[in-house]
């Protein structure tokens, strides 16, 4: 097949961007033919993809919004584009940033689209409001981008011929709102596999007791790390202060997480390390506590489920079918059950081993190609 992508942003700043590079790098190891219309100003040099360069130039939430700007040089660069990609099967693009480019491409060119869906961005939303995971600028705005959400939901039921879902909540929620039709519709979870998850981080954590958590992602209130902190400071009530907790993620973040350290009194038992390759972290930590207030299907989850870290987390989007069994999974926002869930894993080495047992099982479930299940999807669509 000959398949034409779209990534335009000039940094790769989230786990969804790096997994859709790795995709369509995988789907051309796999003998594809596969066409990206990429930005010269982003730092990546192709390994089997071929690259269709574009120079645009933009600022991330700002005015033109950068979706606009993707698509009008797209337009302007149609010849340049098809020179270089004859006969295209299939568009393929994750995400809504690239979705107003993808419509333009599907009419001119008259090949289907291919819509990975990797966020709902509505439901999303209305759980941050609703669990102050939003500062008031952005909960304010929220409103404003519910509507533009749903009208891009109804665009991608209108336009796209196939369209995947990470987990059946997200698109049974999809399908009830926009009407579209299900068998346009395919569910493929995230995988363990390369090149992120390497050999050599295999099973590499071998804890034995509970000393260290682990957390991974943003710093702000959306991936509820608040709530972790409100759990140690009751944990540190009951006599557990001698806990450690390292967090990850981007330090701009950090501000009111800081603040609320100092407020619990807990500073002693958290260490903000800062964004980084999170391997290490996971083979040397305990356990990974994961509270986030809504997510599709965390990368973060299936690294610490490589490395043999045992993972707990919030009781929604994906994580369900990610985790699977209710020893793995808490109630989001749940302060008191987080902390009794980690104080059991302390205190009885058995139910903690029983955890590691059961990520174990969840491990192997996610070892399987994960670009053959795109390219089987588009195959039958064809």
């Amino acid at each position: 097949m000959t398949i034409l992508g779209v990534f335009l942003i000039n940094e790769i700043r989230t786990g969804g961007d790096r997994r859709y590079l790795e995709l369509l790098e995988l789907l051309a190891e796999r003998g594809n033919r596969v066409f990206v219309v990429m930005n010269t100003f982003l730092n990546y040099t192709p390994k089997h993809l071929t690259q269709i360069g574009l120079s645009v130039k933009y600022i991330r939430h700002k005015f033109p919004p950068a979706s606009f700007l993707f698509r009008e040089n797209i337009k302007k660069n149609l010849p340049f584009i098809k020179s270089k990609a004859p006969q295209i099967d299939f568009i393929h693009i994750h995400g809504d940033i690239y979705l107003k480019s993808a419509i333009f491409l599907k009419k001119v060119l008259q090949v289907p689209l291919f819509y990975a869906s990797r966020c709902n961005d509505v439901d999303r939303a209305r759980i941050l409001r609703g669990k102050g995971g939003l500062p008031p600028k952005e909960y304010l705005f929220s409103f404003i981008y519910e509507q533009v959400n749903l009208s891009r939901e109804r665009q991608i039921a209108r336009f796209a011929d196939l369209t995947t879902f990470q987990n059946a909540v997200d698109r049974d929620v999809f399908v009830k709102r926009t009407k579209y039709l299900i068998e346009k519709t395919v569910l493929i979870p995230g995988n363990i596999g390369l090149p992120r998850c390497k050999p050599e981080w295999e099973n590499k954590n071998d804890s034995k007791s509970v000393q260290t958590i682990v957390y991974i992602g943003s710093l702000s209130p959306s991936k509820g790390l608040l709530d972790l902190l409100k759990a140690l400071a009751e944990l540190k009530k009951r006599g557990f202060g001698g806990l450690r907790c390292c967090a990850l993620g981007r330090a701009e973040d950090a501000g009111q997480t800081k603040r609320l350290i100092e407020t619990l009194g807990i500073r002693e038992m958290v260490a903000i390390e800062g964004f980084q390759y999170p391997f290490p972290s996971l083979a040397r930590c305990d356990m990974m506590v994961y509270p986030t207030l809504y997510d599709a299907y965390p990368d973060t989850a299936l690294e610490a489920l490589h490395t043999g870290c045992p993972v707990i987390a919030s009781r929604v989007g994906g994580l369900t079918d990610l985790l699977k069994y209710p020893e793995l999974l808490f109630e989001m926002g749940d302060i008191m059950e987080i902390a009794d869930r980690i104080e059991r894993c302390v205190k009885e080495p058995s139910f903690y081993q029983h955890i590691r047992r059961l990520c174990a099982e969840r491990a192997k479930a996610h070892h399987f190609d994960w670009a053959a299940r795109f390219e089987e999807a588009m195959k039958k669509r064809r």
